[in-house]
């Protein structure tokens, strides 16, 4: 789709007003302004027309986006997420669709759909090395003018472009600090934006796509992970060249060394990639995952065992038994929600054998016996879980929950584990929004599972 159609297309009313009730509205997310999606309601119909205005106008401006830092260890910086006010969220999520529709191959892969790709380039016996090269501080360092240069191939229209560049140079601040004042960025593209992936694999599509349409090579790069498997002798000298174009591109690849992230050795050494371990000719998960998932289970019961210290009453006590036998399934299975598969089983859903999901069940069980010695929680299996996510999406029986599907009463009897009686008394409206905010909030506690992954 031209870039002009599609403009006009998702940036008419219908579409913003589309945008806000289906992706905005019931989130929990609340910017510099502090107003929550959904009290934008009630004056939305005056927000709509300013967006529509000043966007075809070419004069849009966004607020500056709140600060959420998300701590990776104490050897790393925090990462930094961009909060965008709720009125702006609107204006991304239709710039990403505008996106997207011209520019149909920049999509972030999914994860598992790449560990597949490369399962079956090894077994295909064609490569005998890899190289690993891994690009530093990535979103941060991305050039405006790449961004630009990339995005002018397909769009000319001033006033989108504008808007691009407006969305790329609005600063970040701490909310203590607010907007005033703040210097606006000249690089990187700020993460947690709808935009934030689309634009960055604009970026990168040319340069991938000469070296993933390479012959002899197998080629993928995954956001600051990039993977190439080759014959003999020929890793290395495919690595340095492409570590010399992303140089050109002013982006920062780490050069090869005794102490760098990037590498080249025989496929018969182990390497890991994605958050998956390849190892003797099998497809496992990283122990740190496996260990990072396991501590999430046992601060679900940590949790659990200082709510019933604090309950006041049985019914205190029986909302707490109903909320860790919740959470501690949903960590298990993990669920859809947003007509996705989500989860540290669906995340690890390409392993070639069970052999670390059963040692992780164990764990599982000897924490409920040592939490749980009456009995009165029962998890659910990881080994039934993996075998569930390989009969796809619409086979389930249930056992891994689908979020989209419950009804209002059913999330109503959700809402009841946080709220208690207090749950009966909400409108079915009510019980969305807040059934929403809180699915979010669990969706995001099970990415923190497979964060860090690389």
């Amino acid at each position: 789709m031209s870039a002009a159609l599609s403009f006009k297309k998702r940036f008419s009313r219908e579409h913003l007003l589309e945008i806000y009730t289906e992706k905005i509205k019931q989130s929990g997310a609340i910017g510099l302004d502090r107003m929550r999606p959904a009290n934008l309601n009630k004056i939305l119909s005056a927000e709509i027309d300013h967006i529509h205005e000043k966007v075809h106008q070419g004069e849009y401006r966004f607020t500056a986006y709140k600060e959420k830092l998300i701590l990776k260890g104490a050897s790393s910086l925090p990462r930094q997420i961009s909060i965008p006010t709720a009125r702006d969220r609107i204006v991304l999520r239709a710039l990403c669709n505008c996106l997207s529709d011209v520019f149909p191959l920049a999509k972030l892969t999914l994860p598992q759909t790449v560990i597949d790709s490369l399962k079956k380039a090894l077994d295909s016996g064609a490569y005998a090395e890899y190289a690993k090269i891994d690009l530093k501080t990535f979103y941060s360092s991305i050039p405006h003018e790449l961004v630009a240069s990339a995005t002018k191939k397909k769009i000319r229209k001033p006033e989108l472009r504008k808007l691009i560049s407006s969305a790329l140079t609005t600063p970040t601040v701490p909310e203590s600090r607010g907007g005033k004042g703040a210097d606006r960025p000249t690089i990187g593209v700020p993460q947690g934006l709808a935009i934030s992936n689309v634009l960055a694999e604009i970026a990168l599509q040319s340069i991938d796509a000469t070296f993933g349409s390479r012959p002899g090579i197998w080629y993928k790069r995954y956001v600051d992970d990039i993977l190439i498997l080759a014959p003999a002798g020929l890793a290395r000298s495919t690595a340095n060249e492409l570590i010399t174009q992303l140089k050109g591109l002013k982006l920062n690849p780490h050069d090869f060394g005794p102490e760098s992230k990037s590498k080249v050795a025989p496929l018969t050494d182990p390497f890991s990639f994605l958050g998956y371990q390849i190892e003797s000719g099998n497809v496992l998960i990283r122990h740190e995952s496996i260990l990072r998932f396991e501590a999430s289970v046992a601060k679900i019961f940590t949790a659990y065992r200082h709510k019933l210290l604090t309950a006041r009453s049985v019914p205190d006590k029986e909302r707490a038994l109903a909320y860790c036998q919740w959470k501690l399934n949903l960590r298990i299975t993990g669920c859809i929600f947003k007509g996705k598969r989500l989860g540290w089983a669906a995340y690890f859903s390409q392993i070639t054998t069970t052999a670390q999901l059963r040692s992780v069940n164990h764990t599982i069980r000897k924490l409920t016996d040592r939490f749980c010695p009456g009995g009165e929680i029962r998890p659910k299996s990881l080994i039934k879980t993996y075998y569930e996510l390989q009969r796809g999406m619409k086979a389930g029986d249930g056992y891994i929950p689908n979020l989209d599907a419950l009804t209002v009463p059913q999330k109503r009897e959700k809402l009841a584990m946080w709220l208690g009686a207090e749950a009966a008394k909400l409108s079915d409206s009510e019980v969305e929004r807040r059934f929403e905010i809180k699915a979010s909030k669990a969706v995001r506690e099970l990415e923190e599972d497979i964060a860090q992954t690389s």
